[in-house]
């Protein structure tokens, strides 16, 4: 398990620390610490709660964070998971738990993620507005649901150059490119919305560790800001079900024409395949076969049935 630790300093900067001395400096009462202790190994991450002093019944939830949303109010901390995109394509979810113990943030994820050291120099640049550690639990959250909202406004873009791009030409979009598109915001859709209870929900979850009446212009904004990229969600996955409708119209649209064609031919090829056919019986006396200008005569016949037939369905415009 990849584990980093952080204490806050006055100026609101995080700054990195050896695990060890971030917990003995965290004990000795000198300041406020967070610590990351990346995807949940059980053989890690226990001794690691055993040494902040966690409840048995507390770690238990903390080693049971698996595929569902939990915010608990507990006399200890404040214990919350949230959902978040497991992998840089956006495809997979996972979830995040963050402790909130009195000075002390502990977040960790059910599974790893892949851009997690990424993930880490993120949390290293964040200048927190405060110093205690409600404020650490929002700065937390804020970067989820900052992360979501920037998932969200990629697709959008993504959108809208399909649609420039369908505007041009509508054959130029397959509906199975939609229908990924498609898949990834059922995904984002789900996401947005369980980040948006457990932030509505966080905000009434008082502990000794996390003071919500503290940070409750922050608490506010995240949930404007879940709910905001829910909406966003929402446009996006309407915008998709237009899209997919052009293109389907589109494609029955050529199907027809294509049917249409081969009714057509069909149709013009029908009175020449019964001439040939009157012609081609096997009787001993037509006397027609026997005119010197007979052949001639069938194919001008023929030609003229056959255009004189592709003239009609022309006026009838079959051909626009």
């Amino acid at each position: 398990m990849s584990v980093h630790a952080y204490q806050l300093d006055e100026g609101g900067h995080l700054r990195e620390r050896p695990l060890e001395d971030a917990v003995s400096r965290w004990k000795g009462g000198e300041g406020a610490f967070w610590i990351d202790a990346g995807p949940l190994q059980r053989s890690s991450l226990e001794p690691l709660l055993d040494r902040l002093g966690v409840s048995e019944f507390l770690k238990t939830r903390c080693l049971r964070v698996g595929r569902s949303t939990i915010v608990l109010a507990l006399p200890q901390a404040t214990f919350a998971t949230i959902p978040l995109f497991a992998d840089a394509a956006r495809t997979r979810r996972t979830y995040g738990a963050a402790l909130c113990l009195p000075r002390l943030v502990l977040t960790f994820r059910s599974e790893p993620v892949e851009d997690a050291e990424r993930m880490h120099l993120r949390i290293a640049e964040l200048e927190i507005d405060g110093s205690g550690t409600s404020n650490l639990l929002c700065a937390f959250l804020v970067k989820r649901a900052a992360a979501t909202a920037s998932v969200a406004r990629e697709v959008r873009d993504e959108l809208t150059v399909l649609a420039e791009r369908m505007d041009e030409d509508l054959g130029d979009v397959e509906p199975a490119v939609l229908e990924k598109l498609k898949r990834r915001v059922s995904l984002l859709n789900a996401i947005a919305e369980e980040q948006r209870e457990a932030f509505e929900l966080i905000s009434h979850a008082a502990s000794p560790g996390f003071d919500p009446s503290a940070v409750g212009a922050q608490l506010a904004l995240l949930t404007t800001m879940a709910a905001a990229t829910e909406r966003l969600v929402d446009r996006n996955d309407a915008r998709i079900d237009n899209l997919l409708r052009r293109v389907q119209d589109h494609k029955a649209e050529l199907l027809n024409r294509r049917l249409g064609l081969l009714t057509i031919i069909s149709a013009i090829f029908m009175p020449l395949t019964l001439l040939a056919g009157i012609w081609g019986m096997n009787f001993e006396h037509m006397p027609e076969l026997n005119h010197p200008y007979a052949y001639v005569g069938a194919l001008s016949l023929m030609a003229i049935v056959a255009f004189g037939g592709g003239w009609l369905f022309y006026r009838g415009g079959w051909f626009d």
